[in-house]
């Protein structure tokens, strides 16, 4: 029964793809691209370095970038998304940031941020309590420490805000909450108690451990996203590209993944890399045929995306200290416009009187789901409480909506608490010809641009594997995360070990036994 319905489906699908060809609604590919942002940027690029030039970028928006997305704000290019580079160098081995690198290839301008060069404020206006900053820093550093050694004891994971409970930070005062925002969720978008204290150490660690120069302000005019449209224009033509290409339905198996657009059009490619978000895959704004196995819904469900709001203003005149950010302990709310960023300063757009309020969070998606009108009234409520009444009203205001926007439903990821190894190595993990790439599939480097271009060039080695040594293999097994008890782990353990002595079905059994190691080692996090 189940060999008929198979026929008949593989028979409509036939017949659908004869109709499409037959009327040009159908486009024939080695391997199709789903997203022009940075990681599918650089798994074209990562195809044609090996001589593969049969791909297709499908892009729904009318450029290249992704969540690098800028805008013109009076007549200054302001980044709605992606706007800094992160961890510019390792000092211990001496290995650039990807991005940097790049940056520097294509004369980007960025300019150093201080977070040092920073007033606090509260509601009766500024108010100097950076000793409770530097107090929340310190002890984020601390837990970022007890994170690192409770994973080499092999202790299980908490929260952050646990690992700081430990080290007696438990932030009541409107001072000390806001500082310990500015200490964590303005970095991860989320809050401490949300988040894995041992894969947030590893992120960190990761990216600023050892790089020690200040993380560079994107403020080119071009926009950050030029870094991917110019690496685009060197390895792709426009029938390399398709724009303005919206994904309704993807239709994946062991031999082929169909791609069908809101017009109608039809892409049949050997292999596809998809590059959505986390946030676009947990809304289903994409419709998968068939539905993801239960593992994999496990694996998208059980991560998270992010909100990181910025909202920009611009005035009449400066009427603000000269410095680059500013910190509003609100009496009542945590993480209520909390930090404000001058960029007005010399380095970003002198005399520009522009200034940035960031939120995130709960705050960022109630932000996102308001009127415009009603953000401005709260935060100039808050911009008077820290500079006084008679301020003038801005001649100029924006902010984007990422969690509503279909095509990103947040900006980026953060690795949540309870989450394991074994559940994000199934978000990564292929089924069938259709593979994932992104900033969320990296372990080290989620959240961040270069984990999206680390990750697009790793996924587009594997896949002109694929092309040009024909290495792919039907994979049909249940990749679900069990638990088991240590004793029940070394029973497999062993039972896997004697067969790999024995010499029997050896290839399978060190799959198995590796499995097995991983499955423990994910258990204990």
């Amino acid at each position: 029964m189940a060999s008929s319905k198979n026929m008949i489906h593989l028979g409509l699908i036939l017949l659908i793809d004869f109709v499409s060809l037959c009327t040009g609604r159908l486009i024939r590919t080695k391997v199709a691209i789903l997203g022009g942002g940075m990681a599918g940027v650089m798994v074209a690029r990562t195809l044609s370095e090996k001589g593969i030039s049969d791909f297709l970028i499908i892009e729904a928006e009318s450029v290249l970038g992704g969540r690098m997305k800028e805008t013109t704000f009076d007549k200054y290019t302001i980044e709605l998304g992606a706007n800094w580079i992160e961890g510019i160098r390792n000092h211990e081995t001496g290995e650039e940031n990807p991005i940097w690198t790049m940056a520097t290839k294509y004369n980007l301008t960025s300019t150093a941020t201080d977070t040092d060069d920073l007033l606090t404020y509260d509601q009766n206006g500024q108010f100097n309590y950076s000793d409770v900053v530097d107090q929340a820093f310190a002890h984020f550093k601390q837990v970022l420490d007890d994170a690192t050694k409770r994973e080499e004891s092999n202790l299980e994971d908490l929260s952050f805000a646990e690992g700081q409970r430990l080290r007696g930070w438990i932030p009541t005062t409107s001072y000390e909450k806001v500082a310990d925002w500015w200490a964590f969720d303005f970095e991860f978008a989320d809050r401490p108690t949300a988040s894995s204290m041992i894969r947030t150490a590893a992120n960190e660690k990761a990216t600023h451990g050892q790089r020690l120069e200040d993380d560079q302000f994107v403020t080119d005019q071009r926009g950050y996203a030029f870094l991917v449209r110019e690496e685009a224009k060197r390895i792709a033509t426009n029938n390399n590209i398709l724009y303005n290409s919206t994904i309704t339905t993807i239709e994946y198996s062991n031999s082929s993944v169909n791609i069908t657009l809101r017009n109608g059009l039809i892409i049949w490619a050997d292999y596809a890399i998809c590059t959505f978000s986390v946030g676009v895959l947990q809304h289903n704004d994409v419709h998968f045929i068939p539905a993801f196995p239960a593992w994999k819904q496990e694996s998208i469900f059980s991560f998270k995306m992010a909100t990181y709001t910025k909202i920009f203003l611009q005035f009449p005149h400066k009427f603000w200290s000269n410095a680059q950010f500013f910190l509003y302990a609100d009496p009542y709310r945590r993480g209520y416009y909390p930090q404000w960023q001058s960029l007005s300063e010399i380095g970003f757009f002198p005399d520009s009187n522009i200034l940035v309020v960031t939120v995130v969070a709960d705050q960022a998606l109630i932000v996102e789901a308001q009127s415009k009108n009603q953000t401005l009234i709260e935060i100039m409520d808050v911009l008077r409480s820290m500079n006084g009444k008679n301020i003038p009203e801005p001649n100029n205001f924006y902010y984007y909506r990422w969690t509503l926007d279909p095509l990103y439903r947040g900006s980026y990821s953060n690795w949540p608490t309870g989450t394991s190894l074994c559940q994000h190595n199934n978000l990564g993990r292929p089924i069938g010809r259709l593979r994932f790439t992104g900033e969320a599939y990296s372990q080290e480097y989620y959240g961040f641009l270069h984990g999206a271009y680390l990750e697009g060039l790793k996924i587009g080695k594997k896949v002109a594997d694929y092309v040009l040594n024909k290495t792919f293999r039907t994979d049909n097994r249940d990749y679900s995360c069990k638990q088991h008890s240590s004793r029940e782990q070394k029973r497999i353990i062993l039972s896997l070990l004697s067969k790999l002595k024995s010499g029997k079905n050896s290839k399978v059994s060190k799959f198995e036994f590796l499995q097995s190691i991983q499955n423990s080692h994910d258990f204990k996090r």
